[in-house]
């Protein structure tokens, strides 16, 4: 098909929004529909980490890491901030294969607090026959 104003298709972007909690431990916290192709990660850090810095990871099971892998939870910033190397394999990937249960893990490791916010997960669905090739 030729590339013109109708090819391809526009589409929207979704986004799914979770909390993060310094207990989280494989916590569910959404649902990503089959087909959704990841297309982005921010974080909004609300809390400063104390102490020493804790991390974030956000996937699902058999893949924990896929969507955001260790995203550093600093002491000194707050905001919104794109999740940069720690994006996870899944993001701009292939299509999902299935429904997947979004889990986030919070490694505090020797912070004593904060270092909570909310993970945001850009997502798009392409329309009935469309590829997406990265």
């Amino acid at each position: 098909m030729a590339v013109n104003m109708s090819y391809p298709k526009p589409r929207s972007l979704q986004t799914k929004v979770i909390e993060i909690a310094r207990t989280d431990s494989s916590t569910v916290k959404c649902v990503l529909p089959k087909g959704a192709i990841i297309a982005g990660v921010d974080v909004l850090q609300e809390v400063n980490a104390a102490t020493n810095v804790g991390t974030v990871s956000v996937g699902y099971a058999g893949a924990t890491t896929a969507i955001l892998n260790g995203f550093t939870m600093a002491t000194t910033k707050v905001g919104l901030v794109t999740a940069g190397t720690a994006v996870g394999s899944a993001v701009l990937g292939t299509a999902l294969d299935s429904d997947k249960q979004v889990i986030s893990t919070y490694t505090v490791g020797s912070s004593t607090a904060g270092g909570t916010g909310k993970v945001m997960i850009h997502y798009f669905m392409p329309g009935p026959g469309e590829t997406v090739t990265s």
